[in-house]
């Protein structure tokens, strides 16, 4: 039931939203599966806007990620329960999205790899590949600052 929830919650956020087809500044490139992937750039040099609700829910994010990164030596168990945390706010930050236009696209370029990468996450039982996906959600949620305001 909640695979289902969470792809209704996925897929209205990707194409219930205001879909603009002038994006700005993305370009497209293939990975080593094959699949297109958009690569999240900059906006013609400037961070992309977004709004206090979504800058908020990044923060609930980071502070998920960065209570995880103290465990001295999380189990599978505690990766599950991360996976578990990390959907939870995920699933908030889908519901609560009013972002439009560009601004919105270039946070959907931020936000896909998160929620794939928490797939996986939930999905593996093997502590260090866990680790390695972690690692990774937390990398893309500290690049937000980066790319975002």
């Amino acid at each position: 039931m909640k695979r289902i929830i969470f792809g209704l919650l996925f897929s209205s956020f990707l194409f219930g939203c205001n879909q603009n087809s002038e994006e700005a500044d993305h370009h497209a490139h293939e990975d080593t599966s094959g699949v297109q992937q958009t690569q999240l750039t900059l906006n013609n040099g400037a961070k992309w806007k977004a709004d206090s609700i979504t800058n908020q829910n990044v923060v609930i994010l980071k502070t998920i990620a960065d209570n995880f990164k103290i465990k001295p030596f999380p189990s599978s168990n505690d990766y599950q329960t991360l996976s578990g945390d990390l959907s939870n706010a995920l699933n908030q930050m889908i519901q609560q999205c009013k972002m439009t236009g560009p601004d919105h696209e270039a946070l959907h370029h931020w936000l896909e790899p998160v929620l794939e990468k928490n797939k996986e996450l939930k999905n593996t039982s093997d502590t260090a590949n866990a680790k390695r996906i972690f690692v990774s959600i937390d990398q893309r949620i500290d690049d937000y600052p980066n790319y975002f305001e």
